[in-house]
């Protein structure tokens, strides 16, 4: 059986904040500090915030027998879509959710450039991006929460 996405509801905001705690521990363990990765957690994917995420962005899941696998957040500007989070339950890696989250963005969006930003040095997503035709251009030097972070910038034209 295949994915089905769907826009998100706020009564989604629990199982996205499931998925994104799993997937942040496994994606950025060994990347960040510890407590680098549950602070953003708990300020990036409270429900609270989710919910608002939820109601301003293009904010959608992929679910696998009704339950929320995988999501994405992307929102449109002028001249292109900012990608802010596409992840997958790490067990479900590879199965093709991120890819219909992708298909799905790129629908909405005919023509539109794509930009993600992703940690140097995440493999996982550096890999995904790769392999749908993003390009790495710009790097990005910044801090999250105190920790100094180097990010790029993938396009996908």
């Amino acid at each position: 059986m295949g994915f089905l996405v769907r826009p998100a509801a706020v009564t989604d905001a629990p199982a996205i904040a499931v998925v994104a705690a799993a997937a942040w521990r496994d994606t950025y363990a060994g990347l960040l500090r510890n407590d680098t990765i549950e602070t953003f957690l708990e300020r990036a994917y409270s429900i609270e915030r989710l919910e608002r995420r939820i109601e301003a962005d293009t904010f959608l899941v992929a679910a696998e027998d009704g339950v929320i696998v995988a999501f994405c957040d992307a929102l449109e500007r002028p001249e292109h879509i900012d990608l802010f989070a596409i992840y997958a339950a790490p067990e479900l890696r590879g199965r093709g959710a991120g890819t219909a989250l992708l298909a799905a963005i790129r629908t909405r969006f005919p023509g539109k450039a794509i930009a993600a930003e992703v940690l140097l040095g995440n493999r996982k997503g550096e890999i995904f991006y790769e392999r749908r035709g993003f390009a790495a251009r710009e790097r990005l030097d910044t801090e999250l929460f105190g920790e100094p972070v180097v990010e790029r910038r993938w396009w996908l034209d």
